[in-house]
């Protein structure tokens, strides 16, 4: 296996930039020390959220002065972290990955933009949320994971169910049929 000096030494001035650039991560001290994140009940949760501030894309504000740097989130209610991803990049098992997502939405760390429901392939897009300033107070807006409201495959009282009466009729035809 390369040594990390070694790859370093086979990349081009511009990949070295680039891993300049974009190798680092805004964190906040005061939602670190903040009561919503010191009341996650799990290290998953921990984790996930970190992974979410990785994926954030900080640009500079363009009017803000030269000296004083001041940046906005870009990707503010598209940032994607699948299930497929957790598991083969970061390892977090589905059953850990969906209650670290809970626990972070409960808190006001992250929002969930659109929700996927895990349908066909549809990516989950969340947002980093300001709702954990005030949580703990009277104030606190809480919010849950949004509730499939379509009903997918059989439900009791269909057609073609098991213990349907055209299944029935077309089997008492079938068997006076056969005694005929």
């Amino acid at each position: 296996m390369a040594k990390k000096s070694e790859i370093d030494g086979l990349k081009t001035r511009e990949q070295k930039f680039k891993d300049v650039k974009w190798g680092r991560m805004f964190v906040s001290r005061k939602q670190i020390t903040s009561e919503a994140f010191l009341d996650l009940k799990t290290a998953a949760a921990c984790q996930v959220f970190m992974i979410f501030l990785n994926k954030c894309q900080w640009k500079p504000i363009e009017h803000a002065p030269r000296r004083k740097k001041e940046y906005y989130l870009a990707n503010q209610g598209e940032i994607q972290f699948t299930y497929d991803e957790a598991l083969e990049k970061w390892g977090i098992s589905n059953n850990k990955f969906t209650k670290a997502i809970d626990e972070l939405v409960r808190v006001g760390l992250i929002d969930i933009a659109k929700s996927g429901f895990g349908l066909h392939k549809d990516k989950s897009l969340y947002a980093i949320s300001d709702r954990w300033e005030t949580f703990g107070t009277d104030e606190f807006v809480v919010k849950k994971r949004q509730k499939r409201t379509q009903h997918l495959g059989f439900s009791k009282g269909n057609s073609y169910g098991r213990n349907s009466d055209k299944k029935q009729n077309q089997h008492s035809s079938t068997t006076v049929a056969q005694q005929l």
